[in-house]
């Protein structure tokens, strides 16, 4: 009997070459539950584990973050696991470079020095450089104890020295230049640059690239390449009332302009407010990173796959007296195309009556009726899936009755009688058979790892 190995239905394709977002600015996401929270030690509890950075090197995660404890020490903490669900019980090793205060790490691998660089801020008292930038390299990420020690790249206070702070920093290189990019939590975003053979040192002054409120432009910057584009992505953290989130812009180069692609409240990159379906455990997007398609200096991410790790804590949490004591955890964002995920729960069937009908005919029915469902209420796409299991015949008979339910319920109730697990992807939906590995983007240009 024929069987179900493929059967793809297309009325429109929605994996288009450049996403929506690019000229729209309209971000929409699902968010993981915790996946890293703090530790419990009883001689000094941890407090949050925050501002996270990752790689993916030889089929692990390599995950660095800030550490806070409960007696007020501030360190950075380095995990390693091969799949986020277990990312929790990694065992955690922690970087203690320096006895005082240090953190918000960035970690990338400089092809030219052929090394891991972990670039940090370090408050020494020995110095007058409060919170400057400073590095360590390795050889060997999966080593925490092969790093150096810490070493400055800028020797000199900021600008307005003692008075002006910086906060955060971020490196990228182009093809000649090495930028270093940070804030200053007053509405400031600035860019230094150095020759990419005289990294990691002999930067330019700073050159203030944005500026507006301390509210609209706060702090935690991340650039990055946009990949197969020559244009580049910055996201930066801002306040909101009683909780945080991410604006973002665009430019041609990372000397600027800036040019606002989602830089309002109502309109942001990152907020619980875009988040479908709706989470409880925060409500703030704070100090965060995309995952990147790249670990090189070049730091490229694919904007047809944007994956958002960020620490978030719930509104009790974020109302503690002070900022150390707020009880930060790490999660995802995954981003979603509305045309697919969020319109399967616009797309509303009035009526569904199948009794024993063959699967092909319902999913086919269903695939064409939401297509002109969303087209009726003004949206003129329709909806890809892939079905595929493992030796079940095209003749397999389910039953699928109600009322006002929507795409993504249908398909969750076809799902369950055939005992298969439903996918979503940016380009459309998969079914494949439970005891079957999560399969691969079918509309993906390119195979790459989900987290």
């Amino acid at each position: 009997m024929k069987s179900l190995a493929m059967l793809l239905f297309a009325a429109v394709t929605l994996h288009a070459a450049d996403p929506a977002w690019l000229t729209t600015g309209d971000f929409h996401w699902k968010s993981s539950a915790p996946l890293i929270t703090p530790a419990e030690n009883a001689t000094d509890p941890d407090v949050a584990l925050k501002d996270p950075t990752m790689v993916f090197h030889e089929g692990k995660w390599h995950l660095f973050a800030t550490h806070r404890r409960a007696s007020g020490k501030v360190n950075m903490q380095y995990l390693s696991f091969t799949d986020w669900k277990d990312a929790d019980k990694a065992p955690r090793h922690t970087l203690d470079f320096h006895d005082q205060y240090h953190c918000a790490p960035q970690v990338f691998y400089f092809t030219p020095h052929q090394k891991w660089y972990l670039v940090y801020q370090l408050a020494d008292k020995d110095r007058a450089l409060k919170f400057g930038p400073f590095f360590s390299t390795t050889s060997d990420i999966a080593d925490p104890k092969s790093w150096t020690k810490p070493q400055p790249m800028i020797e000199t206070l900021p600008e307005g020295g003692d008075k002006t702070k910086w906060i955060d920093f971020w490196v990228i290189c182009d093809a000649t230049k090495a930028h270093l990019f940070y804030t200053s939590d007053d509405g400031h975003f600035w860019r230094r640059e150095t020759p990419k053979q005289n990294f990691p040192l002999g930067w330019s002054k700073p050159e203030l690239l944005l500026k507006d409120t301390k509210e609209a432009l706060f702090e935690a910057s991340c650039t990055y390449k946009l990949k197969g584009r020559d244009q580049y992505l910055t996201i930066i953290e801002a306040l909101g009332s009683g909780h945080r989130y991410y604006k973002a812009w665009l430019a041609d180069k990372l000397e600027g302009p800036w040019t606002p692609l989602a830089t309002t409240h109502e309109k942001p990159f990152a907020a619980t407010e875009q988040i479908t379906p709706r989470i409880d455990w925060t409500t703030s997007i704070s100090h965060g990173e995309l995952i990147r398609s790249s670990n090189d200096e070049t730091l490229e991410i694919d904007p047809a796959n944007l994956h958002f790790v960020f620490q978030g804590v719930d509104a009790e949490g974020y109302q503690a007296k002070k900022y150390g004591s707020i009880p930060w955890k790490i999660g995802i964002l995954a981003h979603i195309d509305r045309l697919i995920e969020v319109w399967m729960h616009e797309a509303i069937f009035p009526k569904l009556d199948f009794e024993g009908e063959d699967v092909a005919d319902v999913l086919s029915y269903l695939n064409l009726k939401a297509g002109d469902l969303l087209r009726a209420g003004g949206k003129n796409r329709g909806i890809n899936y892939t079905l595929r299991s493992g030796g079940a015949p095209i003749s397999t008979k389910v039953t699928l009755t109600g009322t006002n339910l929507s795409y993504y319920e249908a398909i969750q109730r076809v799902a369950m009688q055939l005992e298969l697990r439903v996918t979503i992807f940016p380009g459309g939906v998969v079914l494949n058979p439970r005891t079957e590995k999560v399969p691969d983007d079918p509309w993906s240009r390119t195979s790459k790892k989900q987290p």
